[in-house]
């Protein structure tokens, strides 16, 4: 979980110029109009922790969930942070199929898959604080941004699409809660955990 990005909008204003020239500043983002809908998940925590402890814990459980569903290994997850990000999930690259091969198909689920990962921990975290909308500088979503436009046309196209894939990571994510909130508690408690400590709370409840 980043502290501080550069703002998505110089992302849509360069894709916009690039494409079409004359219109630059059609595809910008505004936060306030890119709103998910989300219930509120009422989970019980640890009476020491912070709010934000909290809400990390709950964003970097939604990122490791989403990749160990994604079948992605995790290796490992902490909430101790450093100057850049008060949290991160390690994980080992997608393995190539060689039953799909190279194809275009392949490597828009791929893209579609690594997507999901990036889009989960924002989505646990709203689902926890029932805030909706993105926060321009999140580098989850600066670097959604850029994955996303390697599957659209046109670069007004990826707010929207990145809108359908997190309501697809709310589904997903809704439907193996009990994972999320056991990793964040774990989390809260532990600061950091291994890949193996990862699977081992996950896999009863993911299978």
């Amino acid at each position: 979980m980043s502290k501080m990005a550069p703002p998505v909008n110089a992302l849509f204003s360069r894709c916009a110029s690039e494409e079409k020239p004359e219109s630059s500043g059609t595809a910008r983002f505004v936060a306030r109009n890119s709103r998910m809908r989300m219930m509120r998940y009422y989970s019980p925590m640890p009476n020491d922790a912070s709010d934000a402890e909290r809400l990390t814990a709950f964003h970097e459980a939604g990122h490791a969930v989403m990749a160990q569903l994604c079948g992605r290994q995790v290796t490992e997850v902490e909430i101790v942070g450093d100057r850049e990000h008060t949290g991160m999930v390690h994980s080992l690259a997608f393995p190539p199929d060689p039953e799909d091969g190279a194809t275009p198909e392949a490597e828009n689920d791929d893209v579609e898959r690594q997507l999901k990962i990036i889009l989960a921990g924002t989505v646990a975290e709203a689902m926890v604080s029932g805030r909706q909308g993105w926060d321009e500088t999140s580098e989850d979503l600066v670097a959604a941004v850029r994955l996303g436009m390697r599957l659209v046309d046109d670069c007004e196209d990826v707010l929207p699409l990145l809108k359908d894939i997190g309501a697809d990571v709310e589904r997903e994510l809704g439907r193996h809660w009990a994972a999320v909130e056991m990793l964040a508690v774990e989390l809260l408690e532990s600061k950091a955990l291994t890949g193996s400590e990862v699977r081992k709370l996950l896999t009863p409840l993911l299978s």
